[in-house]
């Protein structure tokens, strides 16, 4: 009975069709255990700054998971991923306003980013590669420009402030509290798409990004796959924005400027395509990193006045990213994602590593 807690084989089709194989064995199991406390923990042990840069960081996995469910799974090149953040957060402010539930806000939110991306996908889906790139570039433009006028709905330029989240009376505070939010719905977020990828639906994705011609001719629409390709990547960019809104409290069109839609590329690209766990990772580290750049010029700044470190920070950040992503692509193009799997492939075989 003890060694069926250590075994790392398969005996059933039921366990090789698991999303999870490897929890078959005790080791796992604990480690899974372990993880699950320390996500817990946060809100006790970080300094309020690092759990606000944390929260962040969740709320951009989420985005980076409908981005990596277009680009990585699908094939779509997009650079309107800011704008449907926009169009959440702002749906949300619009909503919070009128006293909607938080919990009806955000999956409304979802679904209105979702109908903008359908509509940015119908005259689309016969464009690929940089002329799909330079459509949803024109689309985040629109939607920028649509955002400065609509003044009596989205405050304009100066922005507009959104709501406490509410629900029957009560408001959701603190940095703690959100945490747990967007904690829970980042992993629903990503179970959802890991369940995705294993059906019909996900098997189709990744056809058509691999053959368009080869999809269509055995039997998989190209055009209803690209249009839920496109509307479930704007759903997730629309609760991310939600969440952001709701986080940040105020917001203005600065916030989703073309360079956030280039992180998010960024994300998913160091993180790895085509995988939950690369978008999770991607963003994560590529949040993370202005945050530990600025401590190294801070540093720096001290140890080297004469340099004026600390006058160049936003130049620094600037290289850093741009470096970051070309050793990326140069030596681990398959991203994080491929390092962890690496890692986790070498301990499971040691010490006989051939």
């Amino acid at each position: 009975m003890g060694i069926e807690f250590f075994r790392n084989y398969r005996v059933s089709y039921l366990e090789d069709r698991a999303i999870f194989s490897t929890f078959q064995n005790l080791w796992t199991k604990l480690w899974l255990i372990a993880f699950v406390i320390a996500f817990l923990l946060p809100p006790v042990f970080l300094e309020q700054y690092w759990l606000y840069t944390l929260n962040l960081a969740i709320i951009a996995v989420i985005g980076a998971l409908g981005l990596n469910l277009l680009t990585g799974y699908n094939g779509q090149i997009s650079l309107a991923q800011a704008s449907f953040l926009a169009i959440g957060a702002y749906a949300t402010a619009i909503m919070g306003k009128a006293g909607v539930p938080f919990f009806l806000v955000i999956p409304l939110a979802g679904i209105i980013a979702a109908i903008a991306g359908c509509v940015i996908a119908i005259p689309a889906l016969r464009l690929k590669g940089l002329y799909l790139a330079l459509a949803t570039l024109a689309f985040s433009v629109i939607i920028d420009f649509a955002i400065r006028k609509a003044e009596f709905l989205t405050g304009g330029g100066m922005g507009t402030h959104v709501p406490l989240p509410t629900a029957f009376g009560l408001e959701l505070r603190g940095d703690g509290g959100f945490y747990y939010l967007v904690l829970c719905l980042a992993v629903c977020a990503g179970l959802f798409i890991k369940n995705l990828e294993r059906s019909s639906i996900g098997r189709a994705l990744m056809a058509v990004r691999d053959s368009d011609t080869a999809a269509e001719m055995a039997g998989i629409s190209i055009f209803r796959t690209k249009l839920v390709a496109f509307a479930l990547s704007s759903f997730y960019g629309g609760v991310a924005g939600s969440l952001l809104g709701y986080y940040l409290q105020f917001i203005n069109p600065d916030n989703f400027g073309l360079s956030v839609s280039v992180a998010y590329i960024a994300m998913i690209i160091v993180g790895g395509l085509g995988t939950v766990l690369g978008s999770v990772l991607g963003a994560l580290f590529m949040t993370f990193l202005p945050e530990a750049v600025r401590v190294g010029v801070h540093s720096l700044s001290a140890v080297l006045p004469a340099f004026d470190v600390q006058a160049k920070g936003a130049f620094v950040e600037g290289g850093v990213y741009g470096l970051v992503i070309v050793l990326f692509l140069m030596f681990k193009p398959e991203g994080l994602a491929r390092f962890w799997r690496d890692i986790v492939t070498y301990f499971r075989s040691w010490p006989f590593t051939y």
